[in-house]
């Protein structure tokens, strides 16, 4: 294909055309996943309801069993002294035991249905749960065309000498904010939404509890509810945070780094000390976000994984970089061995790289962990 015969104008229709029928799909796409989550609480909350029918079935089958028990056993022994009996006396015996057994038989019956809903409502959940699944991987994959065609294919025209490098820069973009994307959906789907979706639940429940079970049950279970509340707004807080935190762009990286590390030092059971030199004012955004989460992630990965009483955070200049030192007291690790801390360093020597910066990871088990990170300032103030 000649680049140099398409006219740019000509590729801005191509582009808003199917740019426009990608967005009818992806509308569609989001209904049916919207549609199958709400079918999916309402299975939901219908399978619960029946499965404290089928509790209460199954024990009153077991008082049928026990009454059919208790009239075979007269019968059994009326026939054998049949003779001392007068008719009266042996019919209302086999109309109880008749009695009984239409009873049990009927009560088998039922149960034996409510057990084939609830194995269909669950095969339908499944399947429902399956679609949801499928819709939101799809539409994932729909954000990621859409903002390549509405981002960097639009320049194809004028940039075509370094297109494939354009190309390769925005799908990598691209892809990493929809990855991040899917993170914080699949955290908040597997925190809040799960507890809300919960709270509903348990809400449309009291009722029925205060009937049966009174009044203190009751409001037990809406201190539970109250406290699965709690739960849920932390968890949002932590999400919020998480995200960016606002002191880094109203008071710098300093400040933020302080108060971030004051915080984990007072609520974890590891002596946290940072030292940095007083030189350092305010870095470009960019390096300032960097640096933030790269002292973030090596503050959890050392909590979670390295058992350390001490870690220090040391932030310096030298010349034109920004050099950054986390060390602790903690087991250690083979940095030849991966393990579940890792990921995480793999993610630092990413997000280092990006910043054309270089990261040296020492450590050895039982002798702690050194991190040293240097980042050019001039490059991203350049930016």
């Amino acid at each position: 294909m000649d680049f140099k015969k398409l006219d740019p104008k000509e590729l801005d229709v191509i582009l808003d055309r199917t740019m426009e029928s990608i967005n009818t799909s992806k509308s569609k796409l989001f209904e049916i996943g919207e549609h199958s989550h709400e079918e999916c609480q309402e299975i939901n909350q219908h399978l619960q309801i029946l499965k404290e029918e089928l509790e209460s079935l199954q024990n009153l089958r077991q008082d049928h069993i026990l009454d059919d028990r208790v009239a075979r056993a007269e019968l059994v022994k009326i026939s054998k002294n049949f003779h001392n009996y007068g008719e009266p006396v042996i019919r209302k015996a086999y109309e109880k035991a008749a009695d009984a057994q239409i009873r049990l038989s009927v009560s088998m019956e039922k149960e034996s249905r409510l057990k084939d809903e609830i194995s269909h409502l669950e095969q339908r959940l499944f399947s429902l749960q399956n679609t949801s699944e499928k819709a939101e991987a799809f539409m994932s994959q729909i954000s990621t065309v859409l903002s390549y065609l509405g981002g960097e294919l639009r320049l194809y025209g004028e940039v075509i000498e370094d297109a494939k490098r354009k190309q390769e820069y925005g799908l990598r973009i691209i892809e990493a904010q929809e990855e991040e994307r899917k993170r914080l959906s699949r955290e908040i789907h597997d925190g809040p939404a799960q507890v809300l979706a919960n709270v509903l639940l348990r809400s449309q429940l009291i009722e029925r509890i205060y009937e049966k079970k009174g009044k203190d049950e009751a409001f037990k279970e809406i201190k539970d509810m109250r406290a699965l509340i709690e739960d849920a707004l932390k968890e949002v807080r932590r999400l919020i945070y998480d995200l960016r935190p606002m002191a880094l762009d109203d008071l710098g990286l300093i400040p933020t780094l302080m108060k971030y590390l004051n915080k984990v030092d007072d609520r974890s059971d590891a002596d946290i000390y940072f030292d940095y030199y007083e030189g350092i004012g305010r870095l470009h955004v960019r390096l300032e976000a960097a640096i933030f989460r790269l002292v973030q992630e090596a503050i959890q990965n050392a909590l979670k994984h390295s058992e350390a009483s001490e870690i220090n955070v040391d932030l310096n200049l030298d010349g034109d970089k920004i050099v950054v030192v986390i060390q602790d007291n903690g087991i250690g690790f083979d940095v030849n061995v991966r393990k579940d801390q890792s990921f995480g360093l793999i993610g630092m020597k990413e997000r280092v790289g990006l910043l054309n910066g270089t990261i040296d990871v020492q450590s050895t088990p039982n002798k702690g962990t050194y991190i040293l990170i240097r980042i050019p300032i001039l490059e991203q103030e350049g930016v």
